[in-house]
């Protein structure tokens, strides 16, 4: 019998772009499996979920209300906490008090709220943004806590860390298992393509495909990420909440890097378009590198990447334009 076997797994946030590849994998991963996702409702979080729609029960509610939050974790022998209140380098440059305010909340209501309904099992979801601006590359997840958080996601990071703190201290305080991911910089299909909130890949598949020309690109492309696509940070995810419950970090991503110019040139090239970039020098680059230590996840749970960049990024382009291009014009029509 599987660890997913007939369990009864909450997952906040689902509907998003994430938390809808976390469901479908884990309807995948285990038999009988019953499945409640609670997120705010729209129709896009239905349509990330269309493929599985019937096949779980999707709850609508606000997790910063702390009865909400009681009321679906009932009964749950997993919590996987996946919502959250974020948006790309720009908003998150802004936005710092209500993105701290509003994640601290969240976080703190559905743990509680899990503590109290005696969850078995119960996931952190945390971030990159934790780690602090000169962290080392690769980063261990022992700079999750040391110096503060790169400034420009310095409210969002700030909450993750808390988060994480949290999960650590009712680990140890009230004997809850609980697991700690940290993924990096996820990209793909049913990602956030609005320009106010989106992040670089987001934006640059959206700038390309619309052809733009020249192509936007924030800062002056020297800046460094180690993306991971999003079917492999579901599967690593679900790997954390299931063999490593320690109330200890462990990254979720890819072992490489690639330079913001030189990831823009790859999607203008995938894309077709032929177009020129230009540099905003007046917009936040964020981290000036972002590569994440994937020995932890690699010795303890057998995790390593198995999409590469330039696979995920066409699969990426293909599905924008099926899916988000197509719907556009159709409203322009």
């Amino acid at each position: 019998m599987g660890y997913w076997d007939r369990k009864k797994v909450l997952v906040t946030g689902g509907g998003g772009f994430i938390g809808s590849h976390v469901v479908e994998r884990l309807l995948a991963s285990g038999r009988g499996v019953n499945i409640t996702v609670a997120d705010h409702p729209s129709p896009a979080k239905r349509r990330n979920l269309a493929a599985v729609w019937k096949d779980l029960r999707f709850v609508s509610t606000d997790l910063r209300n702390s009865a909400a939050a009681r009321r679906v974790c009932r009964g749950q022998d997993v919590v996987l906490n996946l919502a959250a209140c974020v948006g790309g380098v720009g908003y998150n440059s802004v936005h710092h008090g209500s993105l701290f305010r509003d994640n601290m909340i969240l976080g703190l209501n559905v743990l509680e709220a899990a503590r109290r309904a005696q969850v078995g099992r119960f996931l952190v979801v945390s971030s990159a943004c934790v780690y602090p601006r000169d962290c080392a590359i690769p980063t261990p997840e022992a700079e999750g806590f040391r110096d503060r958080p790169e400034q420009a996601n310095e409210g969002y990071g700030w909450a993750k860390r808390m988060t994480e703190y949290a999960g650590k201290t009712y680990a140890g305080e009230f004997g809850m298992s609980v697991a700690i991911a940290r993924p990096y910089n996820a990209y793909g299909p049913r990602d956030h393509f609005d320009p106010e909130r989106s992040h670089v890949i987001a934006a640059l598949v959206k700038r390309a495909c619309d052809e733009e020309d020249p192509v936007k690109v924030w800062g002056d492309g020297r800046s460094t990420r180690s993306f991971l696509f999003v079917e492999d940070i579901a599967r690593g995810i679900l790997e954390v909440a299931e063999k490593y419950p320690r109330a200890d970090p462990v990254n979720i991503g890819a072992d490489d890097e690639i330079s913001v110019r030189e990831l823009a040139e790859m999607i203008i090239r995938l894309a077709g378009t032929g177009a020129r970039l230009s540099f905003d020098l007046l917009k936040p680059s964020g981290q000036p590198r972002r590569r994440c230590d994937v020995t932890k996840a690699t010795k303890e749970l057998g995790f390593t990447a198995r999409v590469a960049l330039p696979e995920g990024l066409a699969k990426t382009i293909e599905w924008y334009r099926a899916h988000e291009r197509g719907a556009v014009e159709a409203v322009r029509r």
